[in-house]
């Protein structure tokens, strides 16, 4: 990852200078062109001046030609005027071996233009000229020029400073980008060290962290702002997970437990019953005995499962639309039975319909009424009522029952936690009743939420919401809506 991110650094680093420095360089460049372009122009223009104002001048036009050329130091340039047939009339010392013939020189800029094309040309080792021509037309006769006629002037002006300086600004451009290049991978290299050192620290926290150790929390130190989310949900993950053991650990331990009741109850009316032989009626006895057993550890395998699937999202919901009172009516006379033998009214009111695994919703119904029924004394009330709204729908289960104290609500849906002894109950469950209807109501989206006061009796509130999708598609459909009045 170093590696990676140093080299990165470097491209990165190599493009921008190269960018950059091919910018400032063709600026650069454009700019000597210009000036020499403008240097052309103003000796073009001063022989116009001369040949058009002052024709009879041969001191200025020889001054122009041959003094000034010269006696310069800088900007040195040199000159040759011919006539339009051809004929050379005045040019700078040594111009007849710098500026090439006329038909090898740029085409002469009109009358009406400054300067036209330029050509640079290479006369002599490590020597540059910029060469231009114009069209110059004189202004009155002249005793050394004759009668007034046309001219050709060009001008050759002497660019090999420019050139060196070109050359050597390129060369440190180069040394810049050289240097630039590799000291980029290097800081790049340290600041990628320093960078990814923080992941190190926490791999290296994560790397003391196990099973038997989930305390440990990374998020305590100082970490970079970057990485600070990053320690956050880390920490958050360690949390969930040390939850999931301390959960898995104290669920291993109830099961423990509550299989070793019904195995001991077995083991110990087995080992009863062969310390002597028995009567038929006796052995029966004990198979019955057994038998009760086996069915309470069938139904805590039962249970146990379920929860495990709804845990791991296993299990798949087989969701349709139907009536809520029809559910209840069914549900209700199964548990009838039950409502005689304990003396207590069961009875529900209202109607709904709802989009939900139908199953699955009698279930957690079932098994939130079989637990108020076992609570609540005689000439009791089960009552079961129906709301409807928009978007959801809720079951109220309510008794008139001994109540529960409210230390207990916050932990009435953890796996095998009862509260036997303050509900009174005749008869002890699995304690898992009440975490199968949590697992499906949140299989299903909603909520459920106890109330309940000592010596007046408890009330679940299921909430099954109906999904915006759902709604849509019965809407689209024209299936009448999720409340219904009854």
């Amino acid at each position: 990852m170093v590696f990676r991110l140093s080299a990165s650094y470097a491209v990165i680093t190599i493009v921008v200078l190269s960018l950059f420095g091919a910018f400032l360089f063709w600026s650069l460049k454009q700019s000597l062109e210009i000036n020499a372009r403008n240097t052309l122009a103003d000796k073009i223009s001063v022989m116009r001046e001369i040949l058009r104002e002052r024709p009879n001048d041969q001191e200025a036009l020889e001054e122009e030609v041959q003094w000034e050329s010269t006696a310069r130091r800088q900007s040195v340039y040199y000159s040759r005027l011919l006539r339009d047939n051809g004929a050379l009339v005045i040019q700078s010392p040594g111009a007849q071996d710098l500026i090439p013939e006329l038909s090898r020189c740029p085409s002469p800029a009109a009358e009406s233009r400054s300067i036209g094309e330029t050509e640079e040309v290479h006369s002599g080792p490590g020597r540059t000229l910029l060469i231009g021509s114009a069209w110059i037309t004189s202004g009155a006769e002249n005793p050394v020029l004759s009668a007034p006629q046309r001219f050709i002037y060009t001008v050759a002006l002497d660019t090999t400073s420019e050139q060196n300086f070109l050359h050597d600004y390129r060369d440190k451009l180069l040394m810049v980008l050289i240097g630039g290049s590799v000291v980029s991978a290097v800081a790049g290299t340290y600041v990628a060290r320093q960078g990814i050192r923080p992941i190190k620290d926490i791999s290296a926290a994560a790397h003391r962290i196990t099973a038997s150790d989930l305390a440990e929390r990374v998020g305590s130190m100082a970490w970079p702002r970057e990485l600070a989310g990053l320690a956050a949900e880390f920490d958050a993950m360690l949390q969930r997970l040390e939850d999931s053991f301390q959960r898995l650990s104290q669920f291993s331990a109830d099961i423990a437990h509550e299989l070793r009741t019904p195995i001991n109850n077995l083991m110990g009316e087995a080992e009863v019953a062969l310390n002597r032989e028995r009567t038929s009626k006796e052995y029966a006895n004990v198979i019955a005995s057994s038998l009760e057993e086996y069915h309470r550890l069938a139904e805590l395998i039962d249970s146990l499962l379920f929860l495990a699937r709804a845990e791991n999202a296993d299990l798949s919901l087989q969701k349709s639309w139907f009536r809520v009172a029809d559910e209840l009516a069914q549900l209700l006379s199964f548990h009838e039975l039950q409502a005689t033998e304990s003396e207590v009214t069961l009875s529900f009111s209202g109607d709904a319909r709802l989009f939900a695994d139908s199953t699955l919703f009698r279930r957690a119904i079932s098994n939130v009424v079989s637990n108020a029924l076992k609570h609540t004394p005689r000439d009791g009330n089960v009552i079961v009522e129906v709301a409807a709204a928009h978007d959801a729908v809720k079951i109220l289960i309510k008794d008139d029952g001994v109540g529960i104290a409210p230390e207990h609500l916050p932990r009435l849906f953890d796996r095998f936690y009862r509260v036997d002894a303050s509900r009174a109950a005749a008869t002890a469950g699995t304690g898992l009743g009440l975490a199968i209807v949590k697992s499906i109501v949140d299989l299903h989206g909603g909520s459920v939420t106890i109330e309940s006061e000592l010596g007046k009796g408890t009330s679940v509130t299921l909430v099954f919401p109906v999904p915006p999708a759902v709604k849509e598609e019965m809407e689209r459909q024209s299936i009448p809506g999720v409340a219904i009045s009854e």
